[in-house]
């Protein structure tokens, strides 16, 4: 048994979170989430921040996501974030459930933000930006602090019902794209097309390799593929 659960993603937010936690002595469990809208390169690379950090940590499995999250509809963010802290509650049972939302996440459209309020969870940086939240983490010398964000890739989907086989396809292309050096990616799915965002600095280098991109993006099963001019990542 463990008195407070952090939900860790290895971002920066929760790993700041879990880091004052350990310093403040506090008996806790970090627990990374495992699913198939979960970048799998996202979870081990929570496994290895936990490990750098001497953190306790699980990794819980999840399997019962209702339909509504697969239908995408706009709250498909509350039946996720609520599946997973049914999840929290029948495996460690009453114990206090933190996380890393921030100032700048409660200004943004979050609707898994209901489910924090239904099930309690605190969020002890919620009155810092994003930005305080990661100069936090470099002034602590945590090794994740200017770390890019990142989002499940159920938020890839646009406009259709998520699949297994979509979420496949744009983990498959953006594993390809990290591979080729770029520091951040998303890959849309937009009826069979991918829609590339990179940032903005990155833009010039998707163009130079376009052939490659193409050539490997359709071999993953998107019929064309378009790059986003403006470079927007969120």
């Amino acid at each position: 048994m463990v008195k407070a659960i952090v939900l860790f993603s290895g971002g920066v937010d929760s790993t700041v979170v879990a880091y004052i936690c350990k310093l403040r002595g506090l008996d806790f469990m970090a627990v990374t989430f495992n699913a198939d809208y979960i970048p799998k390169l996202e979870i081990e690379y929570a496994k290895r921040i936990a490990r750098m950090l001497g953190f306790r940590h699980e990794v819980i499995r999840i399997n019962d996501l209702p339909s509504e999250f697969f239908t995408n509809t706009s709250e498909r963010c509350y039946h996720c974030k609520r599946t997973m802290l049914k999840n929290i509650v029948s495996t460690y049972g009453n114990c206090l459930i933190f996380d890393g939302t921030n100032r700048d996440d409660l200004k943004a459209s979050r609707p898994g933000l209901k489910a924090n309020e239904e099930f309690g969870v605190i969020s002890p940086l919620k009155e810092l930006s994003k930005g305080e939240v990661r100069e936090l983490a470099r002034l602590l010398g945590l090794p994740n602090w200017n770390k890019p964000s990142n989002s499940c890739l159920a938020t890839r989907i646009i406009g259709e019902d998520i699949t297994l086989d979509k979420l496949r396809m744009v983990e498959d292309a953006e594993n390809f794209m990290l591979d080729l050096g770029f520091k951040m990616v998303r890959v849309r799915y937009e009826r069979g097309n991918a829609r590339i965002e990179v940032g903005k600095d990155e833009i010039d280098k998707a163009f130079k390799l376009r052939e490659t991109i193409v050539k490997e993006l359709k071999r993953i099963g998107f019929k064309r593929v378009m790059l986003d001019l403006e470079g927007r990542i969120d």
